[in-house]
């Protein structure tokens, strides 16, 4: 708003009108490289299931989206989240504005290091009961389970048991 007051000082020599004003507003979101609100407010909408990997238009479009929630925008009815989101996301426009930098955090993946290398573990054991690949494949399948849960154990039990019938003498990793 008073970007656009004090544009309307250098534009106009009178008042100007209402809908003169607005246009200076939105002027005022382009002098700062920012959407207008209901372009950001499309844009967190459309992007709300992955909000880190998205290549937002301005960080402050994410940082709205943050405060007013995810879970609302993509919940919520939208006379209910526009208006979150319309009042989260003048909070960070004034921010902007004040000079503060908005860095949006990057996704930093952890390692899984209960990963098996499969197929390695399918070349071993065929190659040490002189079989195809293709017949200790699916006896595996229990290694995509999740760690630890009671299924991926019982098809490890299984899969164990069936090795041991083909001679094959090495356990099967949990």
């Amino acid at each position: 708003m008073a970007y656009a007051v004090e544009r309307t000082k250098e534009v106009y020599a009178w008042p100007p009108t209402i809908s003169e004003f607005l246009k200076l507003i939105s002027t005022a979101y382009k002098a700062y490289g920012l959407s207008d609100p209901r372009s950001a407010y499309l844009e967190a909408c459309a992007c709300r299931v992955d909000p880190l990997t998205y290549k937002w238009s301005h960080p402050a479009v994410f940082f709205a989206g943050s405060e007013a929630g995810w879970y609302k925008l993509k919940s919520e009815e939208e006379r209910v989240s526009w208006p979150l989101f319309e009042q989260s996301y003048l909070k960070v426009v004034d921010k902007v504005i004040a000079g503060e930098r908005l860095v949006i955090p990057k996704v930093v993946m952890i390692e899984d290091k209960h990963t098996l290398s499969v197929k390695d573990l399918i070349t071993k054991i065929a190659q040490d009961l002189s079989v195809e690949e293709d017949e200790i494949a699916p006896l595996l399948y229990y290694t995509q389970k999740t760690f630890g849960s009671g299924v991926r154990l019982r098809y490890r039990e299984v899969s164990q048991k069936k090795l041991l019938e083909m001679g094959y003498k090495g356990e099967l990793p949990a």
